[in-house]
């Protein structure tokens, strides 16, 4: 079973790296990148979960692109990890400032190593039921925070929860009675004409004035669905 997608930075001139046939065996899909320019596109088309950077093999480098992948939207969802040998304190909080989500320190064993990568893998697991991310929409149902193209979108209570139903079941199509349902509660007496005004100021929201809408979209006759 694949346990999560891994990338990391692979320098050894052709001979795949140890860790590459480590987490491997256990399930990780890995992918390699040879060179730190090659990084960024493979993040963006590839969406690792983890991204592994080893600083030994070129901190200056590593630390920049730390940098690059947590300051783009394309590219900051992915959990960050560093290897490194230098593991003074400064040159760990050095890591931690460019951007790294753990840091992780050599000589390490295969099965501490492991262990971290899927306790990481858990924890992304369990965020991923209260954020969700569709095109360039972000949902954060912990901070009550949405965000389009990495910028806030300021909403409503109730519109906020409406987003959230919707894409939290991205593609079912939902009758105006079952968001009723289940935004308003089967005790607040609104009618379906409730339901079509809170769509079109939620559209708004979304930057959305024209039909046909490329998030939320009207099945006639029956109601609505995020694409």
């Amino acid at each position: 079973m694949d346990t999560g997608k891994v990338l990391l930075n692979d320098s050894r001139n052709g001979n795949p790296d140890p860790i590459v046939k480590i987490l491997s065996s256990v399930g990780f899909n890995t992918i390699s990148a040879e060179t730190f320019d090659k990084f960024y596109d493979i993040t963006v088309s590839e969406k690792p979960h983890i991204v592994l950077i080893d600083l030994d093999k070129d901190d200056t480098s590593g630390f920049e692109m730390c940098r690059l992948l947590k300051d783009d939207y394309e590219t900051r969802q992915s959990t960050l990890v560093v290897l490194s040998s230098e593991n003074s304190e400064d040159y760990v909080v050095k890591a931690f400032e460019a951007g790294a989500d753990d840091f992780i320190s050599k000589p390490f064993g295969k099965k501490e190593l492991i262990a971290r990568l899927k306790a990481t893998i858990r924890r992304i697991n369990r965020n991923e039921n209260k954020k969700i991310k569709v095109k360039d929409i972000e949902i954060d149902l912990d901070e009550h925070k949405v965000l389009k193209g990495g910028k806030a979108i300021d909403l409503t209570y109730i519109q906020f929860k409406l987003l959230y139903l919707l894409a939290s079941r991205r593609e079912n199509v939902f009758s105006r009675k079952e968001i009723l349902e289940k935004v308003w509660g089967r005790k607040v007496y609104v009618t379906n004409r409730t339901v079509d005004v809170h769509i079109k100021r939620l559209r708004e929201k979304l930057g959305e004035y024209k039909y046909p809408s490329q998030y939320i979209e009207t099945i006639h006759g029956t109601g609505y669905r995020f694409m």
